[in-house]
């Protein structure tokens, strides 16, 4: 997240918006408008919703059906103080949200809300400018990815795929090695919500060595987690654990030049954005040995994957599911359904990207 803690509290002395600012309509004064992707997040959230605003919705389809629905949602039915994406992993959903599918609903929607922690997909500079907030939903996904991730890291260590290559090849106990993670250095890179849990996770299990890298040691670190440079993580790290965000900054983060920097035979793990890792230069790096093992789930291209991933006996695959998305869909929506019932309250909803953003900008 963007906003320090700070800036988040000087926001709630002074909303960008408050309820008396916003749109009213004419068959029910009290209740502002709100529109969403989809109808209800299956949680309790949806009736507690429909008691504080008029709720509007529109099908879920992808991003050309969706630009002339939304225009017309608002020049029929507008405005609409809010804006919410309830996402199921069955259907079509726009890929980005920018200026040419959002653009009718500005400047009166004050509050854009997307389901998940990502949002590079997301015109955050775009929805800034026209003064309104763009919040994610990062709790649930978060945990629900640092569990993916914790069964990710533990196979890759104990090298299931190749010993389950081995198997079906009819060979019994192939000489695999393993990594121990009471002992092993595990370096996780992007110490938010997921690199967190994914940390404390592993500290339950009696992982005792692990570092970290982010943008700055983090405040809720545990005592015994050791904050690094990445070149630093790079040089120690027996297993490193990809939780960072997709930027400007960690596209392509890890490439030829990064593993020269690492350690032979190390493990990688991907549950953040594929493009952070350059998917060719980690073909190499198996190729040669420097990786031991990767398991990733995520990809530079997805859905395609680098065909020297496939069939390399040494890599576990994982269709960006390591949330578990066929049942994230509830405890997802219900939290971007709880962001707009907050902002509806108080002005401000629960997990505000872009404060530091607005504030630089003006507003």
């Amino acid at each position: 997240m963007s906003s320090s803690s700070s800036a988040q509290t000087s926001s709630r002395s002074s909303p960008t918006t408050s309820i008396s600012s916003l749109p009213r309509t004419s068959t029910c004064p009290s209740k502002p408008k709100v529109l969403l992707f989809g109808d209800r997040s299956q949680t309790k959230y949806d009736d507690i919703l429909r008691d504080v605003a008029e709720v509007h919705c529109l099908p879920r389809v992808g991003y050309q059906e969706m630009v002339p629905l939304i225009k017309a949602k608002v020049e029929n039915e507008g405005p609409f103080v809010a804006f919410g994406g309830l996402f199921l992993i069955t259907d079509n959903f726009p890929g980005k949200w920018d200026e040419g599918l959002l653009g009718p609903l500005a400047p009166h929607c004050k509050l854009f809300v997307g389901p998940g922690a990502g949002y590079d997909k997301v015109d955050v500079d775009w929805i800034t400018s026209t003064g309104a907030m763009y919040a994610n939903s990062p709790t649930q996904v978060g945990k629900r990815t640092a569990d993916g991730a914790l069964m990710l890291i533990l196979s890759v260590m104990r090298g299931m795929t190749p010993q389950d290559h081995s198997v079906r090849a009819g060979k019994w106990r192939s000489p695999i090695k393993t990594l121990d993670w009471h002992t092993s250095t595990i370096g996780i890179i992007g110490l938010g919500s997921i690199g967190t849990r994914v940390a404390t996770l592993l500290t339950s299990i009696g992982a005792e060595r692990i570092i970290y890298h982010s943008r700055r040691p983090s405040p809720t670190a545990q005592s015994q987690w050791g904050y690094r440079s990445l070149d630093e993580l790079y040089m120690e790290a027996d297993v490193i654990v990809l939780c960072c965000p997709l930027t400007k900054d960690t596209r392509g983060l890890i490439n030829k030049e990064t593993y020269n920097k690492m350690k032979d035979g190390v493990i990688l793990v991907n549950v953040s954005r594929g493009e952070v890792v350059l998917e060719q230069d980690l073909v190499e790096a198996l190729d040669s040995g420097k990786v031991m093992r990767a398991a990733l789930d995520v990809f530079e291209h997805e859905p395609t994957v680098h065909p020297g991933l496939l069939k390399n006996p040494n890599v576990t695959l994982s269709p960006h599911v390591a949330p578990a998305p066929d049942s994230m869909g509830p405890p997802m929506n219900g939290e971007v359904v709880e962001n707009i019932i907050k902002f509806v309250d108080t002005g401000m909803p629960l997990t505000p990207v872009n404060l530091n953003q607005l504030k630089e900008a003006g507003f």
